[in-house]
């Protein structure tokens, strides 16, 4: 019964997981190919640059929640002041205030489904694909070669 749940259910891991995953599988991608050899620059270099993009995305949303952070601010003190302002001023200024709290809020919403599907994803589309993405592809195909042997 309990390997029906787990057949039947999707598989989650954390990106950390997910790295950890990329990286021992490229290994052993190079380590079917030989111990030695000329494909081991390629293979660190892929690691190295796939690393990099999952370092790039962090700081990304590190940016963003700071960006998130320092609008919130910024709102607020524009709410503080336009309180200092008199009638005539504060019917023109809130339609704008509004406007501004109306984009905050759709750029800074959360997503509801973060669920990641390839299918649906224009990125994965080959043209699309960085070098380095397609070099993965390309080395971890070997591995789904040689088990189909």
């Amino acid at each position: 019964m309990a390997s029906e749940k787990q057949t039947s259910s999707s598989f989650e891991m954390t990106e950390a997981q997910m790295k950890t995953l990329v990286r021992n599988t490229l290994m052993v991608a190079g380590q079917e190919m030989g111990a030695e050899g000329d494909h081991w620059p390629v293979i660190k270099n892929t690691i190295t640059d796939v690393m990099n993009d999952w370092k790039e995305l962090e700081i990304e949303r590190n940016v963003f929640e700071e960006t998130k952070k320092h609008a919130a601010e910024q709102l607020c003190e524009m709410e503080r002041i336009f309180k200092t302002c008199s009638p005539e001023e504060q019917k023109e200024i809130r339609p704008i205030l509004d406007q501004l709290q109306e984009i905050n809020d759709a750029y800074f919403s959360a997503i509801k489904d973060e669920t990641f599907r390839p299918d649906e994803c224009e990125f994965l589309a080959d043209e699309n694909k960085p070098i380095h993405i397609k070099r993965a592809e390309s080395i971890l195909s070997t591995l789904e070669e040689n088990h189909e042997e």
